[in-house]
């Protein structure tokens, strides 16, 4: 359990800091305090829900442009990272799903949490409106973020737990025979 929650805060730190530097420019809002935080999240996670649509061409969510194949190469190779780093498959599975769950749900929170920012409630009203729309109307996106990830690094972890169970077989072997000889 402990490479899972290894592997989780690790897998939220990438994946947070591969969202910032994307900049969905949809909310425009610049005030002071401690509410731009999730201000932040919602930019940086919100690129990353919609990798098949992205792929396909179809706007992110919120209708800024497409970015191709990025937010998809962005969870597979993190979910290949996890599985790399942990050598467990059951470890980088879990670390993974938990992962892609925080993302949905930090983005939700976000939704709700950066209230006090923006300047009126029929604006924010508004844009969680649309913002919940572009996400629930993607499902394929939903199910591959909560999924697909996690079966990538669990089978990258799976990969190299056999190798090292393997070479460690092989060094056993080498030894008995290495003393009889």
């Amino acid at each position: 359990m402990a490479k899972a929650i290894l592997g989780y805060g690790l897998g939220l730190g990438l994946i947070t800091l591969a969202g910032l530097p994307l900049g969905f420019k949809g909310l425009t809002i610049h005030t002071s305090g401690q509410f731009n935080l999730f201000i932040i999240l919602l930019r940086a996670y919100s690129p990353l829900l919609t990798p098949f649509s992205s792929a396909l061409g179809y706007p992110i969510i919120g209708g800024s442009p497409s970015l191709g194949i990025l937010p998809l190469a962005i969870w597979i190779s993190i979910g290949c990272i996890l599985g790399l780093l942990l050598r467990s498959a059951g470890g980088a599975a879990k670390a993974m799903f938990l992962t892609s769950a925080t993302v949905i749900i930090l983005w939700i929170g976000s939704l709700f949490l950066s209230a006090p920012i923006w300047p009126d409630q029929h604006t924010w009203l508004t844009t969680i409106s649309a913002l919940a729309k572009d996400l629930i109307s993607r499902p394929i996106d939903l199910g591959f973020i909560l999924v697909g990830p996690m079966i990538i690094s669990a089978a990258a972890g799976q990969l190299l737990e056999a190798m090292r169970e393997r070479l460690m077989k092989d060094r056993r072997l080498e030894d008995e025979y290495s003393v009889l000889y």
